[in-house]
């Protein structure tokens, strides 16, 4: 079989050979997680493995029978927006960004502020191509790229497929949250919770030429190759420092004095004009930045990733992190992480935050 284009997952595909080999695929599997660890192009791999199984190796017709289903916006006036008037757009997608998220796919389609979805009739178009013969003969497979994304009326409609399968088809679902899939229609899956990927895999990725912290690097990732690569590229880990050092320098500076409170909220501005992923990495630097900063004070080098790209001495800021604040310092920052993935207001999430580093970082 072929699994080439997948980075690491080595246990995943094990597991997903073997379905294949004892013909034991169920018809319906839901694969969550962050779409950086790899969720679509083992998907791909999957299908591709699973509809050209025992053919012979030249045989290409198979994808005439894998079908996709992802979120897409109107382009006009149209009553209806349909995967397939976005088939040129999703090719290249898959191609040069699959590991790409939900950012990646509307920036690239321009939906500029809409929001993205699923609808009904897309569902029941699907309904009508799963109910004709398979071109091949060896059945079919729909990946839905961003299930999560099926308004009710769709998630409904979909739950009808599930329920009264047409035979020898299957159903791929892949969504960066569970909790926001339809629990009838997550019932009717296998479940694969997408662990992040290996990170000496990830470390093989990183250029010979780069002269940074390699394991700091990989670190940050947290085991997302997406988001490896925007850390590679432009400023990345450096930018980060300087910020928050910049934010924290500051909320040193309000404590008792009212005016600093504006430069905290220019500080917020300028997370603010960041796009969604880079606020995510961010807040993941600073997450990582606290728990170094604690660790430091206990001396344990050997599990502390932080190496300034700065003038700043993690040492002489440690000692204000501490057993009294490092868990709520931390549990800030998950928090607005949570909100930021959740599309919520950028604005009010940083400057609540700013306001509370403040707090935070000047209490005893």
């Amino acid at each position: 079989m072929n699994w080439e284009g997948i980075i690491g997952q080595k246990q995943l595909i094990v597991q997903l050979e073997k379905l294949i080999q004892t013909n034991q695929v169920p018809h319906a599997q839901l694969i969550s997680g962050p779409f950086g660890y790899g969720m679509l192009s083992i998907a791909l791999s999957f299908s591709k493995n699973l509809l050209s199984f025992g053919a012979h190796e030249a045989h290409h017709s198979y994808l005439a029978d894998l079908h996709f289903i992802y979120p897409v916006v109107k382009k006009g006036t149209e009553k209806h927006a349909y995967s397939s008037d976005y088939a040129t757009e999703w090719d290249s997608f898959i191609k040069k960004s699959p590991y790409g998220n939900y950012t990646d796919w509307f920036e690239s389609i321009g939906a500029g502020n809409k929001q993205g979805l699923i609808g009904v009739a897309e569902i029941e178009k699907l309904h009508q191509k799963m109910q004709l013969k398979s071109f091949d003969g060896n059945g079919k497979v729909c990946i839905l790229w961003g299930a999560e994304k099926m308004n009710s009326s769709a998630a409904n409609s979909f739950l009808k497929l599930l329920e009264e399968p047409p035979k020898n088809t299957f159903f791929i679902l892949l969504v960066e949250d569970n909790e926001q899939v339809l629990p009838t229609v997550h019932s009717r899956c296998q479940t694969f919770a997408l662990g992040p990927i290996e990170h000496q895999v990830l470390l093989e990725k990183i250029p010979p030429t780069f002269a940074g912290n390699k394991d700091q690097l990989v670190s940050l990732a947290n085991g997302d190759y997406a988001r490896l690569l925007r850390l590679l590229s432009e400023e990345g880990v450096g930018a980060y420092e300087a910020l928050l050092v910049e934010g924290l320098r500051t909320a040193f500076k309000a404590r008792g004095n009212k005016r600093v409170v504006l430069s905290l909220m220019e500080w917020a501005q300028k997370i603010c004009v960041l796009g969604r992923e880079e606020q995510k990495d961010f807040l993941a630097f600073s997450i990582q930045f606290f728990r170094d900063a604690f660790l430091t004070n206990y001396a344990l080098d050997k599990i502390i990733h932080f190496k300034a790209e700065t003038d700043f001495d993690l040492t002489k800021f440690s000692p204000y992190v501490n057993t009294n604040n490092i868990r709520p310092l931390v549990q800030l920052f998950e928090d607005a992480y949570r909100y930021i993935q959740g599309n919520a207001n950028a604005k009010m999430v940083f400057t609540d935050l700013s306001l509370q580093i403040s707090r935070l970082i000047n209490s005893k």
